[in-house]
């Protein structure tokens, strides 16, 4: 009988995610090759793995590879804004914006799925658009433009990881996660070196500290990360999942206060509370409703 490990390990999973943006804040290379190099150095970690298990690809149909491109451009996007915006905003206001994808999740869901919102939900959703009004007031200020373009490309960031979920839930209930994965995430690093080619992006020469961090944000937050994530998904609720994953911006919050002397400011912590707050109460909304219906 095989035993089911520890609940506690999405905590490890979220811990490892949330090391993103400090790790990106560390590095001084451009927002795109970062992207493109984390991505890169994913699959190939990922690459043994994909050997060993070559059969899983056996049951990719023309409809998924097509959506598993899709899926792989929206990643690239998401890669490409919400790395951008810890260069030019606090990483409390990039995480806390970047975890709005439920939102846009369900949204998405709604108009293509047509999964039903029930009023709660709704209010959950508005209450969370709302907080993200609060903390865009911080940068209203004409001398806060940086800080108003790194929330919006934050904001963009969840818009598109948004995406990128949502045609995972429809693409993985006919193809392995791990097939799955590594196809979007070819996509996306195809797609990352080509948005450098054509924005004038270096991609080399970076010294040997750069590489550094770049196999690092794929191995912790990319393999040690998702994949835990991906991991625990058989044997925990996603709504556990999804729920871990609010408190990134907490740890992500709590080291860059550390490590960089980043205070987050009045608008941060109240836009930031009423955010997650609006979200943890969607999903646990969308959890109870979920289990009335199959009662």
């Amino acid at each position: 009988m095989e035993k089911t490990p520890s609940k506690y390990i999405v905590l490890a999973g979220t811990f490892f995610t949330s090391l993103s943006s400090i790790i990106i804040r560390f590095s001084t290379a451009p927002a795109l090759a970062i992207s493109s190099y984390r991505m890169l150095f994913t699959c190939i970690m990922l690459l043994p793995v994909i050997i060993k298990n070559r059969d899983e690809f056996t049951e990719l149909n023309k409809k998924n590879l097509i959506l598993c491109i899709i899926s792989g451009i929206f990643l690239a996007f998401h890669y490409a804004t919400w790395i951008s915006s810890i260069k030019l905003t606090t990483i409390a206001n990039s995480t806390i914006l970047v975890s709005c994808s439920p939102i846009f999740v369900a949204l998405a869901n709604y108009f293509i799925i047509k999964e039903k919102l029930s009023k709660k939900m709704i209010i959950s959703i508005a209450v969370s658009l709302a907080g993200t009004i609060i903390i865009a007031l911080e940068s209203a200020d004409a001398s806060a433009g940086n800080m108003m373009l790194g929330n919006t490309l934050a904001f963009l960031g969840a818009i598109f990881v948004a995406g990128y979920l949502v045609i995972g839930g429809i693409v993985r209930k006919n193809l392995s996660a791990g097939a799955y994965v590594f196809i979007v995430y070819s996509v996306s690093t195809v797609v990352l070196f080509i948005m450098c080619l054509l924005s004038g992006t270096s991609i080399y020469p970076y010294p040997p500290r750069e590489f550094t961090l770049f196999i690092s944000l794929a191995f912790f937050c990319s393999i040690l990360g998702h994949t835990l994530y991906n991991y625990m998904v058989k044997y925990v609720s996603s709504t556990l999942i999804s729920v871990s994953t609010l408190s990134e911006p907490i740890f992500a919050s709590l080291m860059a206060l550390l490590i960089f002397k980043e205070i987050p400011s009045l608008y941060t912590l109240l836009g930031g509370i009423i955010i997650i707050a609006g979200i943890l109460n969607y999903l646990i909304t969308q959890n109870n409703e979920r289990l009335k219906t199959k009662n």
